[in-house]
């Protein structure tokens, strides 16, 4: 029998699969990464328990997925903005810092808690490692014009992903402003271009 706001309609798989994650974000910014039981995600989302398994099976799943996710945003944020870049350095390390910054202060709360619980978990291990590669690519891509004609050092890029976990941690803790760690990083992406400046 349909309620008095008419018949119910099941979403689809994929519509349950992003109601499902956005409420596991959600009760990880609201109450830390611990209380993330599938369990609790069900009881968000008003479906029955098993639903959530069979989506993702296990809490690790889940986090695993929430970090993809971060990643897969934050590589497109770094596209769209190196589209609009100018054609000088300043403007490239700009965009990219403004992609890092940016991602960063919106996904802040979540994402350190979703990597801590996953630390030593082989699979955020290679997601990290495949995210980190297709990031370094898109921004060598961008940067290497720049650079003199032997390229950019290989210590580069690993340097330049170190700064921006530097910056959005410190921006969880409120050690900088978003104004702060994006100058910082323009900075540091900057300098480690040589024949850029």
């Amino acid at each position: 029998m349909a309620n008095a706001e008419g018949p119910r309609r099941r979403m689809s798989h994929d519509a349950r699969h992003s109601q499902l994650l956005e409420e596991a974000r959600l009760l990880i910014r609201e109450e830390g990464c611990d209380a993330l039981t599938l369990a609790r995600v069900a009881d968000r989302a008003g479906v029955a328990k098993p639903l959530v398994y069979q989506h993702f099976g296990t809490r690790a799943a889940v986090l695993v997925e929430l970090y993809r996710r971060f990643e897969e945003r934050q590589l497109a944020v770094l596209r769209e903005l190196l589209a609009t870049a100018e054609g000088d350095l300043r403007s490239v390390a700009e965009q990219i810092a403004d992609a890092s910054v940016g991602c960063a202060v919106t996904e802040g709360e979540e994402l350190p808690g979703v990597i801590s619980a996953l630390e030593g978990s082989p699979e955020l291990r290679r997601v990290r490692q495949e995210a980190d590669r297709r990031f370094s690519d898109a921004c060598l891509e961008a940067l290497l014009p720049h650079a003199r004609a032997d390229g950019l050092p290989a210590a580069a890029m690993p340097a330049i992903l170190g700064a921006m976990g530097g910056v959005s941690r410190g921006l969880v803790a409120g050690e900088c402003t978003p104004d702060e760690g994006r100058e910082a990083l323009r900075e540091v992406i900057a300098a480690l271009v040589p024949g850029g400046g």
